[in-house]
């Protein structure tokens, strides 16, 4: 077969062509990756769905039985699937959650420690992580001591201000108190490949965040409201649990800046610097213990050799790879419209 005919192809025509024929190729690489509505796993490990406590150092002190838990919180805070190719489906929000239960019903341990290296995530998903904290240290009254390792910002910086106590390596990037919401709008290009995506709506802000209509200022007006009041909620969680910040460096610090650990501790934003080993005695410190079996809740099949297993901080802004694209209608559909962030966008 010879592809290399001189048909001639003229304007809008050939563009579209050209178009298309991208597309067809894309989704055609998306299917060999096992995205869409038919996928390909493939397990590497036996994974159970139930998080476990794993020992990773035991004391050698007799009779003792204390514990202090090392919970992950890593990645993008989502609420929902967090799929990939060579993985299974798990939900940040509900392990977090179904770990802390089963903390709450082991009485072996006596204090937490949140490993924590995410950029943030979604608005509801940081509020729900953080209300859920907040509700097991009020029904277990276990300290609970973070650390932060890489990243911490952003909604882990929202979490993070529900635990008793926050550590950061000084190298630690930390703060990014703020919200955005990323916008997209096809309506130009749409009109450059000559097609048109007519709406028929029952009042002139039902389409406020569509990708193929052009805004209005009442839709500006509107988005803008959202922003400033999930930004109103997350400047009063962290000023409710920062009350040593001097008032007047407020507006600097929630312009959205991230801070390293060091500036964290300088303006009072963080109790602490020092590494997981310095956030585990200070755990047990507020436990009022000496010795203690440190346990990491992880799911079967992952390596616990060290308190360090599995600590990354996943895919930027999402994982949003070759291999972690859904083209179904759902995740397009959640994609292309407003998804409100308290999140630091490296």
């Amino acid at each position: 077969m010879n592809f290399s005919s001189r048909m001639p192809v003229s304007g809008r025509t050939g563009k579209i062509s050209s178009v298309f024929c991208m597309l067809l190729m894309f989704v055609g690489c998306m299917s060999l990756a096992g995205c869409g509505d038919r996928a390909l796993q493939i397990s590497l490990v036996p994974v159970s769905p139930r998080i476990r406590p794993q020992v990773v150092h035991k004391t050698h002190q007799w009779f003792n039985c204390n514990r202090v838990a090392i919970v992950d919180v890593s990645g993008m805070l989502l609420d929902g699937s967090t799929a990939s190719w060579l993985g299974s489906s798990h939900n940040p929000v509900s392990d977090f959650a179904q770990t802390l239960h089963s903390i709450a019903k082991d009485p072996r341990v006596k204090a937490v420690v949140l490993r924590m290296n995410t950029p943030g995530g979604t608005v509801t998903a940081s509020t729900i992580m953080y209300n859920t904290l907040k509700r097991f240290e009020r029904k277990t009254h276990k300290p609970v001591v973070v650390s932060m390792m890489d990243v911490c910002a952003s909604g882990g910086y929202y979490l993070s201000c529900a635990a008793d106590y926050q550590m950061a390596y000084p190298t630690t990037i930390t703060g990014s108190v703020g919200v955005i919401v990323q916008l997209f709008n096809f309506r130009h290009t749409l009109q450059y490949l000559g097609v048109t995506a007519p709406a028929f709506a029952s009042g002139p802000d039902k389409e406020t965040g569509s990708p193929f209509s052009k805004m209005t200022p009442s839709q500006k007006k509107i988005i803008q409201g959202f922003v400033r009041e999930f930004f109103a909620r997350f400047v009063h969680v962290v000023k409710s649990s920062h009350p040593q910040v001097n008032p007047k460096l407020w507006p600097m610090l929630t312009d959205g800046r991230p801070l390293t650990g060091i500036d964290a501790l300088r303006y009072h934003m963080i109790d602490a610097l020092g590494g997981l080993h310095a956030a585990i005695r200070k755990a047990k410190a507020l436990a009022h213990i000496k010795h203690a079996t440190i346990v990491l809740y992880k799911r079967n099949g992952h390596d616990t050799g060290s308190i360090y297993a599995k600590s990354n901080l996943g895919g930027k802004g999402g994982n949003f790879n070759m291999v972690n694209v859904n083209l179904s209608g759902a995740a397009m559909s959640t994609f292309l419209h407003p998804n409100f962030l308290y999140m630091w966008e490296q």
